[in-house]
């Protein structure tokens, strides 16, 4: 799990200046996680606001790419819960 991290973190570095996407240099991009097609509101208190319209992060991409011919594919992905509520123990948990 480190390991992977670790990995996708390049993309929060910008190394190769891989940001910000160019749709004419893209054929296929895959969307994965629950949360892309999740509206998330934040903020509260003096920081509350009423938006005059939400757009998921999934919906975001399709409309950027989509008119370019970029071809967007979906996965939610693994969950992080199984089914029976088991959930993984990484770090020295005694079963």
């Amino acid at each position: 799990m480190r390991k992977v991290a670790a990995e996708g973190i390049v993309l929060l570095k910008n190394e190769g200046d891989v940001l910000p996407l160019k749709p004419q240099t893209l054929k296929k991009i895959a969307i994965v996680g629950g949360n892309a097609k999740a509206i998330i509101l934040s903020g509260g208190g003096s920081a509350a606001l009423k938006a005059s319209y939400f757009v998921s992060p999934y919906d975001g991409i399709v409309n950027a790419l989509s008119p370019h011919g970029v071809e967007v594919t979906y996965s939610e992905g693994a969950r992080g819960e199984r089914q029976d509520g088991w959930l993984p123990c990484f770090r020295g948990c005694s079963l």
